[in-house]
């Protein structure tokens, strides 16, 4: 079996514990470390070792993360895996998909695909979700396959590395073509059975910058970089705005145009936890976007 990471002791190391490294230099999380002691091991130079147990220059600490399958009930969907690796699937999530089973919503989710690919795989691993998309909302979502690259994409996206950039249609034009929203959003008073968020003072940091690409007749296409990951944010910062997404229901109103809120998940930018390298994941406008603009466009010729 393959450790799960393999760590080659530095000579500043040199007579200290395995465990002052790994608390130490590797940072592991409290989530790792109980995968460690339950159902995992470490091993020094491929034999299992004792966390106490001293090390010199050149040697290689193995540690393996205990994992298991998930609970999800799996069902067959067709996938638009955009990229993939031993650690890391990347997925382009058709519009009005749920991601994840929920009261309303308790099967034909992303995540019960991604179950019924894992158990095609024979993958005993559970479904590791780097972030979330609303169920109308379109593209990519990234999904950890093993605990160490979860762990180690979960610190990028708190420190803000990992970055994430959407695409809106939205209603008329901005007076400031690029800017940031800098709005607390909390929970709405509206008796929605507390879905519904706004800008209000009593609310948590939420910070999205955004940046105007064209203008159409009576619409414009908008980039948007989620700082913060409030739920519903960017659709409640521009519909505070003045602008809400065309088609978002909850936060506009209905469009003809289209039948979801058109929002779309376009950019990934992240540091492979594995290979240490830069990685981008980028995710063309859907079709039914691209109609609302190509009828605007008609509408001005």
């Amino acid at each position: 079996m393959k450790p799960d990471l393999v760590e080659t002791v530095l000579p500043h190391e040199e007579g200290l514990m395995i465990k002052e490294i790994i608390y130490g230099r590797l940072r592991l999380s409290r989530g790792l470390l109980r995968r460690m002691r339950n159902g995992g091991q470490v091993c020094l130079n491929g034999r299992w070792a004792h966390i106490t147990q001293r090390v010199k220059t050149g040697d290689k600490i193995e540690i393996y993360f205990a994992d298991s399958a998930t609970d999800l009930v799996p069902e067959p969907m067709e996938l638009d895996i955009v990229y993939e690796d031993d650690s890391l699937l990347a997925v382009n999530k058709a519009p009005n998909i749920p991601v994840h089973p929920t009261g309303g919503y308790p099967s034909g989710t992303l995540a019960n695909g991604i179950a019924h690919l894992w158990q095609q795989r024979g993958l005993k691993r559970k479904i590791r979700l780097l972030h979330r998309l609303d169920r109308e909302t379109s593209g990519v979502i990234l999904i950890a396959k093993e605990p160490y690259a979860y762990h180690q994409l979960v610190r990028q996206l708190r420190s803000r590395r990992l970055k994430r950039k959407y695409l809106a249609v939205i209603k008329g034009k901005l007076n400031d073509k690029q800017g940031i929203i800098d709005q607390p959003i909390g929970m709405s008073s509206q008796a929605d059975h507390g879905l519904k968020r706004t800008v209000t003072d009593s609310g948590r940091p939420a910070c999205s910058h955004y940046r105007v690409i064209q203008e159409y007749a009576s619409v414009s296409l908008v980039e948007l970089e989620l700082v913060t990951g409030r739920t519903h944010q960017l659709r409640v910062h521009l519909s505070w705005m003045g602008n809400p997404i065309v088609g978002d229901e909850m936060y506009g109103q209905a469009s003809s145009m289209i039948n979801r809120q058109a929002l779309h998940a376009w950019s990934l930018d992240f540091i492979h936890p594995r290979t240490e390298q830069p990685v981008q994941i980028r995710i063309p406008l859907p079709g039914d976007m691209k109609s609302i603009l190509n009828h605007q466009l008609q509408q001005l010729q």
